[in-house]
């Protein structure tokens, strides 16, 4: 750095004295006045020694700067006369980037003797609790509307706890394993603990900040990558062994990935593979890892064979609208800086969810004549997925079309799992690994100069349609098989490891019953609510009272069942179509709150199966008896 530095500042030098030169002897040769001849010569022996000496100097400063590459300078030969030499040089500075060399001067100032810059603290700390509102509570309401009503408070209760345990993890060994340098794979011990991290310590990948900053936005990232894997098995897994089950994840896939990709010395960075915001380090490892874990763990009980509904659509648009206004510090923050390429990427952002929205509500109309809530929120989701790893390489034409492919592109994928019959229950495979394999192909097509700048070795970052031989596709290829083949063996081997040891499926009856009040002992509409209850600590405290069963599951005596009536309202629809609470004995007496509906025919994607409280109610007294 010192040596580019001095080449750049000797080069800018060099230039000036030129045309001081340049302007000297023009004035000698054409002055009015009458000068001594052999003052004249002397003058002009001195401007030919000082012009020898700026050539040399530009041939320096111009094979630095080039790379090697020719820029476009005058040949200068030893025997041109002065005046020809004095052409030729001032074609030579013509031909230098006078803009490109300042840019380049002033990002090297910035490394060896940074300021604060007080516009990108407060953009990365906008952005950090954006991408940090984006898990909780976006991701925890997205994911808690999709499961059954049983197992709201269980998937919620993942995604909270994965933020706080990824929290301490990062602190640790997590922020030192990815950010500090070290081997291509992982970094160095210099961080653990953040040990040596001080409010003067800058990241060399955004010195325009503290470092207490940059590791707070990267850890945003850490904390929503792990959380999105529940999705893939939801319902069915242990907390204990989930909570090990992320935590050697952490270590063992994300820390390496995103060292290898967005490090100086990783191996991926190396070799050109451009990755934005985590299209292959967020989105290609949790997506192929909920792929594993959902055929690793197996399908919940009753998969195929039932009906399966959200529980709460409402709860999940709410979410999934947090997700998409996180998701502009999630692109917009990866810039490192409020600048314009930032706004380029937030616009991007929105571009591209937006027409993907809409292209998967098509696409499923056309296909299903309707179009879903669950379909518009879905595409949103995989338009922004699809844009991630290209958010700020492209322009507004390649964010519409990476929205437009996204659409029906990741709807269609998101059909696998019924064509080969594992349960990826709330489509942590089908929306994540593809949008990231897609997006990263993607920006090999549509990235353009104008917004990507140059890369690490100062070459122009192109596409195809903008120039681009076709390598970057080859390069983007490389990087998501590399990405995913690590990703699915090592979450397999992980959770291989902990299945042999301690276990990681609940019991058949546990998963029946419901993992709120099973794993954490109440649910979300215990007995709390009951009209006269305060709703205080004691009354929601589960296990010191006898009726621990949730106020749907209670006793069909005709004083209950009329309190439950009037507090469920109107009338609703059966399982049989008929009435709730109709003429027909034979016809459960099921709430409106929890009548299953088959919405898999609205919008392709198979939400989670739905236990009655019938179903419930009959294991219950198999267990427990009448009484």
């Amino acid at each position: 750095r010192d040596h580019d530095r001095s080449m750049a500042w000797r080069g800018r030098f060099a230039a000036l004295l030129l045309l001081v030169a340049l302007f000297s002897s023009r004035a000698v040769e054409g002055g009015d006045a009458p000068q001594d001849p052999a003052a004249v010569e002397k003058q002009l022996a001195e401007k030919d020694t000082r012009i020898a000496e700026l050539e040399r100097e530009l041939r320096v400063v111009g094979g630095a700067h080039a790379g090697g590459r020719s820029r476009g300078g005058a040949s200068l030969r030893a025997e041109a006369t002065l005046e020809e030499r004095v052409k030729a040089l001032e074609k030579t500075v013509s031909s230098v980037n006078v803009t490109s060399m300042d840019e380049q001067v002033a990002h090297l100032l910035r490394h060896v003797d940074p300021e604060y810059d007080s516009g990108s603290i407060a953009w990365l700390n906008t952005a950090s609790t954006l991408v940090f509102m984006m898990t909780i509570p976006g991701l925890a309401l997205f994911y808690g509307g999709l499961v059954r009503l049983q197992n709201v408070l269980s998937i919620v209760m993942q995604s909270f706890s994965i933020a706080c345990l990824i929290t301490v993890l990062w602190i640790a060994v997590g922020y030192s394993l990815c950010f500090t340098e070290g081997s291509v794979v992982y970094g160095s011990y210099q961080r653990f603990w953040l040990t040596g991290l001080t409010l003067e310590t800058r990241h060399p990948l955004n010195p325009l900040v503290s470092e207490p900053v940059y590791c707070l936005y990267e850890l945003t990232f850490a904390i929503i990558t792990p959380a999105l894997i529940p999705g893939a098995f939801a319902d069915r897994m242990r907390f204990g062994p989930m909570l090990i089950f992320i935590a050697l994840w952490h270590l063992l896939v994300y820390c390496p990935v995103a060292h290898a990709t967005w490090m100086t010395d990783g191996f991926l960075h190396k070799a050109r593979v451009l990755d934005f915001a985590g299209g292959n380090v967020v989105h290609i490892t949790a997506g192929f890892s909920g792929l594993v874990s959902s055929i690793v763990i197996g399908k919940r009980t009753g998969y195929g064979a039932e009906q399966f509904s959200a529980h709460n659509m409402l709860i999940s648009v709410l979410g999934a609208s947090l997700l998409w206004v996180g998701w502009c510090g999630f692109n917009g923050g990866s810039a490192g800086s409020p600048s314009p390429r930032a706004s380029m990427a937030v616009l991007n952002t929105n571009v591209s969810a937006a027409t993907a929205s809409l292209s998967w509500m098509f696409t499923e109309w056309a296909l299903r004549h309707r179009p879903s809530v669950l379909g518009m929120i879905s595409g949103a989701i995989a338009g922004l997925v699809t844009i991630t790893p290209g958010a700020g390489y492209v322009n507004i034409t390649g964010a519409f079309c990476t929205g437009l492919i996204a659409g029906p592109v990741v709807y269609f994928a998101a059909q696998l799992k019924h064509r080969f019959h594992f349960d990826d229950a709330l489509d942590a495979f089908g929306i994540h690994a593809p949008g990231g394999c897609l997006g990263g192909m993607l920006l090999a097509f549509f990235a353009t100069e104008e917004v990507a700048g140059n890369d690490q070795f100062g070459d122009p970052i192109k596409g195809l349609f903008y120039g681009d031989s076709g390598m970057q596709i080859l390069l983007q290829l490389y990087g998501i098989v590399v990405v995913a083949a690590w990703s699915s063996a090592m979450t397999f081997l992980i959770l291989k490891g902990v299945d042999l040891t301690i276990g990681i499926r609940v019991a058949v009856e546990d998963e029946l019953i419901g993992l709120d009040m099973v794993v954490h002992g109440h649910h979300h509409m215990d007995n709390s609510f009951r009209p006269g209850n305060s709703g205080s600590r004691e009354n929601t405290d589960q296990s010191k009272r006898s009726d621990v069963l949730p106020n749907w599951i209670g006793d069909h005596s005709a004083d209950n069942t009329a309190e439950r009536e009037a507090r469920e309202g109107a009338p609703g629809v059966s399982r049989a179509g008929t009435g709730w609470g109709g003429a027909d004995p034979a016809v459960p007496r099921v709430p409106p709150r929890m009548q299953a509906r088959d919405n898999s025919a609205e919008h392709g994607r198979d939400a989670p199966p739905h236990a009655g409280p019938q179903e419930i109610e009959a294991v219950l007294v198999g267990e427990i008896g009448e009484g």
